[in-house]
């Protein structure tokens, strides 16, 4: 006799293939797709042996149409361009699946969670455009999952740092969490992707990276860097470049001092995205993608934190020319993916006891009123500073790129804040490939998770 029962996981397959037609319908279709259509005109050219390059120094390098990316990186879309107009669909199509797997690697097995990815307003306008962020999405997710395999992390960490030179820091967390071998495989495998590229490309590695210097120039202003806010609220471009190092620098520390103290490495790991992200002159909504990882690899079912960035990426930045259509969908979907976790919020910890009945379990090593106290206190210094740098921005820039810069340099500190404060909790399982931990860092305050 056959069995008819339904399939547990079959509804949320369905569900969530609903959801992805509704965005591709609603949000993706109508736009046309500028940042996969760069790559498939470079995959053209170097497919035919041109230069995929815009002349150095002209222009054309920061007007948001010319190929500014690693000169290897275009042979990847060499068999996209040969699909001519469908290849900008087919690699959106990749993309999605990208991110569900990226979104699997880094935990993730509910149906809600891999919903409140795709429906991040970051999530949705990198596929708009066709930009690399699902697959640095997938690599930083696959990077954490094989940490523990030194050829895979570090040939990982090399791929994504040599695609996105800001993801540097990745690098320094290997080093900081010594796997020396994977940061030296890393290390060297990012020699070679610029020994190649300086032996095969049109353009000298010199000429490359001042080209990307006049890219950083003229598009920091226009982003959500925290270069760029500076720089809308007066400071020199220089100036503003290296106090976002800075900043970024004491949040790298901020986080290996919580390592050191608690052994725990997603700390560091969120620390890490985070600085990337606070250091890089060039920061654009979609980039706000790669937050996702370590809040995943932190939490990863449909959780508060994860619900909190997907409700708030909307408020920091919609995804490109929504019209009250984009805007009501969003709003219906986001709002019922978000009611499960607003309801535990409102019945509060004490109605959430552990599933054998026992008392509810402390989930960060701060006490609550420690934690509450910080927390009101960054709430109190952040609406200060934002006033400060939006009256600053009105005599020397665009306030309004300012609200939205100041937004998504919050949300970084926020979610650096938020890793800062977990207590130590089981780590989830790596991909091991030996059992030789002696290189490992021995905590100072408690015993390893």
């Amino acid at each position: 006799m056959q069995d008819t029962r339904p399939r547990s996981g079959l509804f949320p397959a369905v569900a969530l293939a609903a959801l992805v037609t509704v965005i591709w319908t609603v949000y993706i279709a109508p736009l046309p797709h500028y940042d996969v259509e760069v790559f498939l005109r470079a995959g053209a050219a170097v497919g035919h042996g041109h230069d995929p390059y815009p002349p150095p120094g002209s222009a054309e390098v920061y007007s948001g149409f010319a190929y500014v990316y690693p000169y290897l990186m275009a042979f990847g879309f060499v068999p996209l361009a040969w699909l001519g107009r469908l290849g900008a669909s087919v690699f959106i199509a990749l993309s999605t699946g990208a991110l569900f797997g990226g979104t699997r690697l880094a935990g993730a097995r509910d149906g809600r969670t891999y919903a409140l990815v795709a429906m991040a307003s970051c999530t949705i306008t990198g596929l708009q455009m066709g930009t690399l962020n699902a697959v640095l999405f997938l690599g930083l997710a696959a990077l954490w999952r094989y940490r523990e395999r030194p050829v895979a992390a570090g040939l990982l960490a090399a791929a994504v740092i040599y695609a996105k030179l800001f993801l540097a820091p990745i690098w320094l967390w290997l080093v900081l969490t010594r796997r020396m071998r994977a940061g030296a495989v890393a290390a060297a495998g990012i020699v070679v992707l610029f020994g190649v590229a300086e032996a095969t490309s049109p353009v000298g590695t010199h000429t490359y990276l001042s080209m990307l210097t006049v890219l950083a120039r003229k598009e920091a202003p226009l982003g959500l860097s925290l270069t760029g806010l500076l720089v809308n609220t007066g400071v020199g471009f220089g100036v503003a470049t290296w106090a976002a190092r800075t900043v970024a620098a004491g949040l790298l520390a901020a986080c290996w001092l919580r390592f050191r103290r608690t052994a725990d490495e997603r700390v560091l790991y969120a620390g890490t995205l985070a600085a990337a992200l606070v250091a890089s002159p060039i920061v654009w909504s979609h980039y706000l993608l790669l937050l996702i990882v370590p809040l995943l690899v932190s939490a990863p079912g449909p959780g508060t934190s994860l619900t909190a960035f997907t409700v708030l990426s909307w408020f920091v930045v919609t995804p490109h020319r929504t019209d009250l259509t984009g805007f009501v969908v969003g709003g219906v979907v986001v709002g019922l993916l978000a009611a499960p976790s607003l309801v535990r919020v409102v019945r509060g910890p004490a109605r959430r006891g552990s599933p054998a009945g026992g008392p509810v379990p402390p989930r960060s090593s701060m006490t609550t009123a420690a934690f509450a106290m910080t927390t009101a206190a960054f709430g109190i210094a952040a609406l200060a500073t934002g006033v400060a740098v939006k009256l600053l921005a009105t005599a020397h820039g665009d306030p309004g790129r300012v609200v939205g810069a100041y937004c998504a340099l919050l949300g970084v500190l926020t979610v650096s804040w938020w890793s800062l404060a977990q207590g130590r909790r089981p780590t989830p399982a790596a991909v091991p490939l030996d059992t030789d931990h002696s290189t490992r860092p021995v905590p100072t305050g408690g015993t390893a998770t």
